[in-house]
């Protein structure tokens, strides 16, 4: 019997310690739920718990919340300081640092996070480089032979508002031991927004494409972009500008030099990390006649290779047409699976 009632209170001792030793957060209906507070930021309290994995909570939905160890607190006002944050009722928090207490609301709490981490707005607003490199290899014997070499290096430094961006692609393919692609593409770009929805953007391109007679391609445009939809998972981005376009071609054609008008559209969303999809479409006609056009369009979906962060999978689908041209076909479709690897 007194075994058993010292089990009891060693039980009860051990879940007291550990509400104690829990943070603590008050929704504004009277929940109350214990855990790990990680995060505040964009209006989200995340806390991480045993019982229920790691949590979301919207800041306007909570009353008040109580850390049991230190936390880095940012305010609206721009103030930071670093101590426990404690409850002290009415909605009230009390945050307790080396040079005194600061009493807020949970309102006005713009962030917090731990000590040893990073204030998220700095890590937002870092510029940093980006880089991935995929290849696309494929082949059949049978009836027909097939084969599909294809590579893409992109780098990417990228900010919250500018992105300076280079490419290479690398097409080849052969069906019953003839050539049927054999392209290469280069470029760069840079966009940069100064308000929350109008930047400006200018972009180049080179190609050469032995298939299609194109010796060499040189594509520019400069212009305004247009921020339709900027959100942590999706963004959408028109672009309108003036460029130029030189095609020089290999059979003897004349080359063809055109001043064009720049149509473009970028869009991408992210769902969870279960899967991201982009979608880029560009037109480019010429100015003293519309019917004289390029049009590319690729859309594609990433997904992930189980847990990793670097590995993925893309595929998708690239559609190029050129309404005059010296080349033998006006509509080249390319449909693609690429394995990817991205790094930092």
């Amino acid at each position: 019997m007194k075994l058993k009632n010292i089990s009891l209170i060693a039980l009860f001792t051990t879940l007291l310690s550990l509400n104690a030793a829990a943070d603590e957060v008050i929704t504004t209906d009277g929940a109350r739920l214990l855990g790990e507070i990680t995060l505040i930021d964009k209006g989200t309290i995340t806390l991480k718990t045993n019982y229920a994995g790691t949590l979301q909570i919207k800041q306007d939905q909570v009353a008040s919340f109580s850390t049991d160890g230190a936390r880095v607190v940012r305010l609206e006002s721009g103030t930071v300081m670093a101590g426990p944050v404690e409850s002290s009722g009415g909605g009230k928090l009390k945050i307790k640092s080396q040079d005194g207490v600061l009493e807020t609301s949970t309102a006005k709490i713009a962030a917090s996070w731990s000590p040893d981490a990073e204030d998220p707005q700095v890590a937002r607003n870092r510029r940093e480089w980006r880089y991935d490199a995929s290849l696309d290899l494929a082949g059949r014997r049978g009836n027909v032979d097939k084969f599909r070499l294809g590579t893409n290096l992109n780098a990417k430094l990228k900010g919250p508002n500018d992105t300076l961006a280079f490419f290479f692609q690398y097409e080849e393919a052969e069906e019953a031991g003839l050539e049927t692609e054999n392209r290469i593409t280069g470029g760069t770009s840079y966009e940069s927004f100064f308000s929350k929805v109008l930047g400006w953007y200018a972009r180049t391109e080179l190609e050469k494409d032995e298939i299609d007679n194109i010796d060499m391609r040189s594509s520019t445009a400069a212009g305004l972009s247009f921020r339709l939809i900027n959100k942590d998972n999706q963004s959408l981005i028109a672009r309108s500008g003036i460029g130029y376009r030189y095609t020089s071609f290999s059979n003897g054609a004349v080359n063809e030099s055109n001043a064009t008008i720049d149509f473009g559209l970028a869009h991408n969303y992210e769902f969870k990390d279960l899967f991201v999809m982009n979608n880029d479409l560009t037109f480019v006609p010429a100015v003293d006649d519309f019917s004289n056009y390029r049009m590319v369009h690729d859309s594609g979906i990433e997904v992930p290779l189980g847990s990793s962060k670097n590995w993925k999978i893309r595929m998708g689908i690239m559609n190029e047409y050129v309404s005059e041209t010296a080349a033998l076909e006006k509509l080249d479709t390319t449909y693609y699976t690429r394995m990817i690897y991205s790094w930092r």
